[in-house]
């Protein structure tokens, strides 16, 4: 059996993944879609969409909204704030206090890792 490829959305948009999430790939022919699951159901998503990777991520995504940005008042009322982390592990989202911390611990599935402060999904 290969290796597995993982793919996050490249920011906010109608592809319905959520931000900083890493979802393994189910079929990357070299089309212009690529097939992911999504919560164990086969999602195909433009490829121009989406950041790939062949390695499973190891660092937290940090996702950052703007004020007028659709998903940031859901991100504010979930009480995450403008910024915060995606869990690689299990894709729990988490506040990044203080916003300059180099590792986290996840308060879902307790896997520490590090912060990976240029990548913003």
């Amino acid at each position: 059996m290969g290796s597995r490829q993982w793919a996050r959305a490249r920011g906010a948009g109608s592809h319905n993944l959520r931000r900083g999430a890493w979802y393994p790939v189910v079929n990357d022919t070299g089309s212009e879609i690529v097939v992911l699951n999504v919560y164990k159901n086969n999602v195909p998503v433009p490829r121009s969409m989406l950041v790939l990777t062949d390695d499973r991520p190891a660092m937290w995504t940090v996702v950052k909204w703007e004020a007028t940005q659709r998903g940031a008042q859901r991100a504010s009322e979930a009480g995450l704030g403008m910024m915060y982390g995606v869990c690689p592990s299990c894709g729990m989202r988490a506040q990044l206090d203080p916003p300059d911390i180099d590792e986290l611990s996840c308060p879902a599935c307790h896997t520490s890792a590090p912060v990976d402060w240029e990548s913003f999904g």
